[in-house]
């Protein structure tokens, strides 16, 4: 061996040893979860948007004991509030994390600020204390739908714009020499196929929060065509789906249950797609879906499209006489994709929770005793509240619009009313203190157990938030409000990543979602308001588990579309949820916090 092939191999045996330590080093600096990075400020875990100035406001550091902490000014540094961490470390049971909850609820002045930990030289970003602090997430929330509108051109002066989709006639599935216009209503999720469920219940969403909250909403609140037209924007974007809703009734009453390609065949433009769209078989769920949701859109629109109105009406008495006429479950077993057809089936196979939502938004449209007396018929049957609502359970809607009737309107059985009301108010209340037995034992007060980290897992955070809220709105309980809170503070950023689940919102928010017009179009930019579905410790891209804690298993990365796909129904609970948060509530209630120890405020 010659001197300089020693030489060589002395230096190499000398170098090789430090370029693999800094290929390690730079690895695992660049290949941390995405879902959260590896930064000082994902120790420090806030509610991104803020706090309104009377509700309970907690920030959490992990692992490491902060000893102190103060809130300052953003734009002056002043020191505004000084405070110790609770002695209680709490335990995170789904993520393993350790926390020590920073409570500031006394500081109640509006305005921007930060919170400073001096021992760990960590600041998180910037949040606002005020009144109207979720109003952000409210409106970009039901701005998205706009975004996924079908069959229109998209431009509203936005970046995310593109020329109208899906402009052909869908063909029948088992006639394809019969097409129907089936032009309109919302792409589903990330990719552009449209179901009648999950926009029956979507919709529904939008239109219970204008129902519940309509000082909130107003005409040219959001940024779509129809603004400035006399109507509330939120119910606008509801009649964009209503009138598809419509499309997909049969002349007989039935409803159709869904327009999508068989197969997927990869990610493209809305405006872009080669394949053949489908209508496929009706569905009782899909009928009852669309006879609820239509009595209900008939009942808030009368004031404001007459002529709408009335096409709804018609549409939801058609769709109740054919279920009456067909008592049994359309397919039996619920409906399933046929063989060879791939993708979303949205397949039930109970439909009496969606026939009792459709009798009683049919009472309260027509005053008819029919539907009233098939309510009190089957509301035990049914059974709940227990578990919170969905495209599949959408009992929940039934009961609290049945809570709404009180008191009872004259020349109805009045006793079997008032003894109705009690009982599903006695399990409402049972079900609620379980999810709040739940919120305590989690470290994040996030209200999810381990077992529920499945698919779409933040869509029920949102929808344990929804069924709060209404518990909150009949019994003045401060416990459930401060409750459903915690929920919107986990979606908002207080959660194991410090990240926003909603796109565009937040300091640090999403920002790779599978939905393929932001994919392709616009990286690392997405529409705005979308909530993508969160951990899913159930399911795994290419067998990958990202994580042994279920409340860990999600990364930021738009081709997992197990934990990051978007889809409308989960964004929809969360739309009427910050959209409670954005109403000025009684001060009175609001200002009983809990207990501030350990605090000053200056």
């Amino acid at each position: 061996m010659k001197f300089q092939d020693k030489k060589n191999i002395l230096r190499w045996s000398v170098l090789l040893p430090v370029i693999l330590l800094i290929s390690v080093f730079y690895f695992f600096r660049t290949n941390v979860s995405s879902a959260g990075g590896n930064n000082k400020q994902d120790t420090l875990i806030i509610d991104q948007l803020g706090y309104r100035p009377y509700d309970v406001k907690i920030a959490f550091v992990r692992a490491v004991n902060p000893d102190s902490f103060v809130v300052k000014n953003a734009a002056t540094n002043e020191i505004v509030f000084k405070g110790k961490p609770n002695n209680k470390i709490e335990f995170d049971r789904t993520t393993g994390d350790n926390l020590y909850p920073l409570n500031f609820s006394s500081l109640t002045r509006p305005g921007v600020y930060k919170i400073s930990v001096p021992a760990l030289s960590v600041t998180s970003y910037q949040f606002s204390i005020g009144s109207n602090v979720y109003n952000e997430c409210a409106e970009k929330t039901i701005q998205s739908y706009y975004y996924q509108r079908c069959g229109t051109e998209i431009s509203n002066g936005t970046k995310w714009a593109h020329p109208a989709c899906h402009l052909k006639n869908a063909k029948f599935l088992v006639d394809p020499s019969k097409e129907m216009n089936t032009k309109g209503g919302w792409h589903d999720a990330g990719d552009y196929n449209k179901f009648v469920p999950t926009t029956a219940v979507s919709a529904a969403f939008l239109l219970y929060a204008y129902e519940d909250f309509p000082d909130f909403f107003y005409d040219g609140q959001l940024n779509i065509p129809e603004s400035h037209n006399s109507i509330p924007d939120v119910l606008d974007e509801a009649c964009f789906a209503l009138e598809w809703l419509i499309k997909m009734q049969r002349g007989d009453g039935a409803v159709y249950h869904k327009v999508s390609i068989k197969n997927w065949t990869g990610e493209h433009l809305p405006d872009k797609e080669t394949e053949e769209q489908y209508i496929f078989g009706i569905s009782s769920t899909s009928t009852a879906d669309v006879a609820a949701v239509a009595a209900l859109g008939a009942r808030l629109l009368e004031k404001y499209n007459k002529p709408l109105s009335v096409r709804l009406l018609k549409c939801a008495v058609d769709a109740w006489r054919f279920l009456q006429s067909n008592p049994e479950i359309i397919p039996q077993g619920g409906f399933k994709n046929p063989a060879g057809v791939e993708g979303g089936e949205y397949g039930d196979e109970i439909d009496s929770d969606e026939r009792l939502w459709a009798s009683i938004e049919l009472f309260r449209l027509t005053g008819s005793e029919e539907y009233i007396n098939y309510f009190l018929l089957n509301y035990q049957k049914v059974g709940g509240p227990n578990y919170t609502l969905s495209w599949k359970n959408t009992a929940n809607f039934a009961y609290y619009s049945f809570l709404k009737l009180y008191p009872f309107p004259q020349g109805i059985d009045q006793q079997n009313n008032i003894k109705a009301r009690a009982a599903i108010l006695s399990n409402m209340n049972t079900y609620c203190n379980q999810l709040l037995e739940r919120i305590e034992l989690g470290g994040y007060r996030c209200v999810l157990n381990n077992d529920e980290y499945y698919w779409g897992s933040n869509s029920v955070v949102a929808g344990y938030a929804y069924d709060l809220t209404n518990l909150y709105r009949v019994t003045d309980q401060r416990k459930y409000f401060d409750a459903a809170l915690d929920q919107l503070h986990y979606l908002l950023g207080r959660n194991t990543f410090g990240i926003s689940f909603i796109t565009g919102i937040g300091a640090a928010p999403v920002k790779h979602p599978y939905h393929q017009f932001s994919m392709l179009k616009y990286h690392d930019n997405p529409v705005p308001g979308l909530l993508v579905a969160g951990p899913n410790s159930f399911s795994r891209l290419n067998g990958k588990i990202i994580s042994q804690m279920p409340g860990k298993c999600y990364e930021d990365f738009e081709k997992n579309y197990f934990v990051n796909e978007v889809a409308i129904n989960y964004t929809a609970p969360l739309v009427y949820v910050a959209s409670f948060f954005s109403q000025p509530l009684d001060n009175s209630i609001s200002k009983k916090n809990s207990n501030d120890s350990n605090m000053e405020t200056k």
